[in-house]
């Protein structure tokens, strides 16, 4: 079986299974863009890919194997790490050490707006939400999988070759 086939089974299974790969209505998107803006004025949404969040509520295992695949994209220009972990159950040393990408939201402002709850990704097509992946223990492994293989993917490319979002 194919990279590309396996990618597409691990995205299928995700996206049907317990609401894991969801979109977010365009009210959430606008909120969520102005979130953004609000804690980094110097990062327009059209230029991001996605939204890595890392947080301590919930699964402890998915937050910290979360935290270790994100550590893996802490230099990615097309992406935020939102982090609101204290550093009790996730090492957030990383995210200390390398905080160009990162924005520090201990008040659970992303949380707040309800388009993620605990740990997992936000990914961004045009500067507008695309999927959601939200992280549990029955899907760790897929869910970890499919953002790493998203992640790496680079930019979602049109069949005319142009993408606008970044």
């Amino acid at each position: 079986m194919g990279t590309n086939s396996k990618l597409a089974i691990v995205a299928l299974s995700l996206i049907a299974s317990c609401h894991n790969g969801s979109s977010v209505d365009d009210g959430d998107a606008g909120r969520l863009s102005h979130l953004v803006r609000q804690y980094r004025k110097d990062e327009p949404m059209s230029k991001l890919r996605s939204i890595l969040v890392v947080t301590e509520e919930s699964c402890p295992t998915c937050n910290k194997s979360f935290a270790l695949l994100v550590d893996n994209y802490l230099e990615d220009s097309t992406s935020l790490v939102w982090v609101s972990a204290t550093g009790s159950m996730v090492d957030i040393t990383p995210f200390r050490s390398k905080p160009d990408r990162v924005v520090w939201d201990y008040g659970d402002s992303l949380q707040a707006l309800g388009i993620i709850h605990g740990s997992g990704a936000i990914f961004l097509e045009g500067g507008r939400s695309d999927t959601v992946v939200q992280l549990d223990a029955r899907n760790l492994e897929n869910s970890l999988t499919f953002v790493a293989n998203r992640m790496d993917a680079g930019p979602i490319v049109p069949a005319n070759g142009v993408n606008k979002g970044i």
